[in-house]
């Protein structure tokens, strides 16, 4: 049976123009709309600032990684964390005393304990009795 190669890094996005990916290209289209749009709504000097932060923050969203995760997937990932209820399944029960206290065996010496003695078993005299064919 012959044995092809298994596809691998699939989840590559393909490039759309140049160097960039579909998602980076729509970051930077949609910054230079919007830098196209505050030009003809701001003065100058706002509009040179203004249009740094947008781009810089299209650049950042596009280009940006944190260990491999997309900058906005971990943004969108921290406000859900920040957002939601935490889930504690763990609660501590109240008590009157923080600790159980331990209650220890007695240790006695080997002098102190009884002796156990040799007991005749009931085998041994049935035994006994069969093999010398006496009645009790």
């Amino acid at each position: 049976m012959e044995q092809y190669p298994i596809p691998q890094f699939i989840e590559a996005e393909g490039k759309v123009a140049f160097f960039l990916t579909f998602r980076q290209f729509f970051y930077l289209m949609a910054a230079g709309i919007v830098c196209f749009i505050l030009y003809f709504i701001l003065p100058t000097t706002i509009f040179y600032i203004a249009s740094f932060l947008v781009v810089a923050i299209a650049a950042v969203l596009g280009f940006g990684m944190v260990n491999g995760v997309p900058i906005l997937s971990v943004l969108l990932g921290s406000i859900g964390f920040f957002a939601h209820g935490k889930d504690y399944t763990w609660q501590k029960k109240d008590s009157l005393y923080p600790f159980k206290p331990i209650q220890r065996t007695q240790i006695r010496k080997i002098e102190e304990a009884p002796v156990l003695q040799a007991q005749t078993s009931q085998l041994k005299k049935a035994k006994a009795m069969v093999e010398l064919k006496t009645k009790q």
